[in-house]
């Protein structure tokens, strides 16, 4: 299937690494150029000599704090000025879950309060700043990367923090519908990316973890690229305002 996303121009929040890389990959494969974004200069320009040289499309380092909204003003700006404008924007930048107590008793207000300012509000304002770009097109497509914590009571910073990310989507949805702008998010779960092996060390621990879903292996991360892929596309017209979950059926709830 052509995905009609060749001489698209993408912005990949968190792209030198795990899911945002395997994006950024997938993206310069379908022919989109792209900047990718970390606070972490060395891997950052790194990963874009990796998938330069592989795709043969342009991949654009630039280094930005997503906390920080001068920062990520900067990022808009460099970004459009450095591809030509901005048609697609990926935010997946965000602190990985794991190592500090979410728990009700233990979660630190301080925990809760920077992942707010990171993920929800980090993504807010990339929204704001890419959305000129695609209005004057009048046409753009914006993927949120949020996670399976939000269906998923006990990890409360965690969950917090990936609710209010589909609640941004369906609001920017509606905010930007009427410019040609579609906004939908993805639920990964756990996904094997080049860090999984330090969360789970050992085999048996690794065989736990894909039991957890229904097909019996984890996620890639190329996996959730597909389906990034698609919802970039012009042919995902249909899906706006919606988060689709990409874990492989973990869970036995019922959604409808």
């Amino acid at each position: 299937m052509d995905l009609q996303l060749s001489g698209k121009k993408a912005l990949i929040t968190g792209g030198s690494r795990g899911i945002g890389k395997a994006i950024a990959r997938q993206l310069a494969l379908e022919g989109v150029d792209c900047t990718i974004c970390s606070r972490n200069e060395v891997t950052l320009k790194e990963a874009a000599m990796e998938l330069s040289k592989e795709t043969g499309r342009n991949i654009y380092p630039i280094t930005a704090d997503l906390g920080d909204p001068a920062s990520i003003l900067h990022l808009v700006e460099k970004a459009a000025n450095a591809m030509g404008g901005i048609d697609i924007l990926v935010n997946n930048g965000a602190r990985v879950s794991g190592g500090d107590p979410e728990d009700f008793f233990h979660v630190k207000d301080e925990l809760i309060l920077n992942d707010f300012e990171e993920k929800f509000m980090g993504y807010f304002r990339c929204i704001r700043a890419v959305s000129p770009y695609m209005i004057n097109k009048q046409w753009g497509r914006i993927i949120n990367v949020s996670g399976m914590a939000a269906r998923n009571a006990g990890s409360i910073s965690a969950g917090a923090r990936n609710v209010s990310v589909v609640h941004l989507t369906k609001s920017a949805s509606m905010e930007l519908g009427k410019h040609g702008i579609t906004v939908n998010a993805v639920y990964p779960s756990i996904t094997e990316t080049e860090t999984t092996r330090f969360r789970f060390p050992s085999e048996e621990d690794l065989h736990k973890a894909a039991k957890m879903n229904a097909i019996g292996r984890l996620v890639k991360a190329e996996d959730i690229a597909n389906v990034v892929a698609f919802l970039a596309s012009p042919l995902s017209l249909p899906i706006t305002g919606d988060v689709i979950s990409v874990t492989g059926g973990t869970g036995n709830a019922v959604y409808y």
